[in-house]
């Protein structure tokens, strides 16, 4: 079962903004999605990582975190769904986006 609804139901209900849902199932064997988030400032991207820690799972399903509580950049594996949870610096400094730009992708709206 995809994680990636529950993830984008949590985003939005988070207040993220700029968030971009790439299609990577034909080119990485692992995961089935990447989504790319901002929040707004170092608290927020917390908050986000910690509710998005909670989502349940299968027993067999992945899940990993990357990155200090101060870091910039957060990283969760989450069943079949990436997500990188970027503050505007650090986003706009690596630019992932450039990576998969020509993957099937999406953008999710910001409006609740």
């Amino acid at each position: 079962m995809s994680q990636l609804d529950t993830v984008l139901e949590h985003l939005g209900a988070s207040q993220t903004f700029n968030t971009e849902v790439y299609d990577v199932k034909d080119v990485n064997p692992f995961h089935d999605y990447i989504v790319i988030a901002t929040a707004g400032n170092p608290r927020q991207l917390q908050a986000v990582m910690k509710k998005l820690k909670s989502i349940p799972l299968d027993k067999d399903a992945p899940f990993h975190v990357e990155g200090s509580d101060d870091s910039p950049w957060m990283l969760l594996a989450i069943g079949d769904t990436i997500v990188h949870l970027f503050l505007q610096e650090a986003r706009e400094y690596y630019h992932l986006e450039k990576l998969w730009f020509d993957l099937p992708h999406w953008t999710v709206s910001d409006e609740s």
